[in-house]
């Protein structure tokens, strides 16, 4: 249960700062500022209790096995993205890949939505913010 709930607390973490940074550079048009507000963020979601209680719920409604593969999905597209911010791209490839970075997100969130039924209580608000709709 223990590699679940890590897998599950590192999706949470990456959807939050895929989120910071998305915002991040649609405010400032800025990769540098981008960067930092995804990796700041994903660092201080990941020992949140926040993601810890995200997580906690995901397991209890999720199997470990189907967690590892979102978590995995999920975090090649935030790499990506986040390879995006810090190389030396401009600005309309970082708009495209931050496009592609969010509807991954809602893809993912999405299949929660089909497993479950609906997007957990702990999670609504990632389904919200990414404006993801079945």
């Amino acid at each position: 249960m223990a590699f679940g709930f890590d897998l599950a607390n590192a999706l949470f973490a990456g959807i939050s700062a895929v989120a910071a940074a998305v915002e991040a550079w649609i405010s400032y048009r800025d990769r540098n500022k981008a960067a930092q507000a995804f990796d700041v963020t994903y660092r201080q979601t990941l020992s949140s209790p926040e993601a810890a209680a995200a997580a906690k719920e995901l397991v209890s409604i999720i199997p470990e096995e189907v967690i590892k593969d979102l978590e995995a999905r999920a975090d090649t597209c935030w790499t990506g993205y986040r390879n995006v911010l810090g190389g030396p791209y401009l600005p309309d490839e970082v708009d495209k890949a931050t496009v592609s970075v969010q509807a991954c997100v809602c893809r993912e969130l999405g299949r929660i939505h089909e497993l479950n039924g609906s997007i957990p209580p702990r999670w609504q608000g990632q389904w919200d913010r990414y404006k993801c709709a079945q």
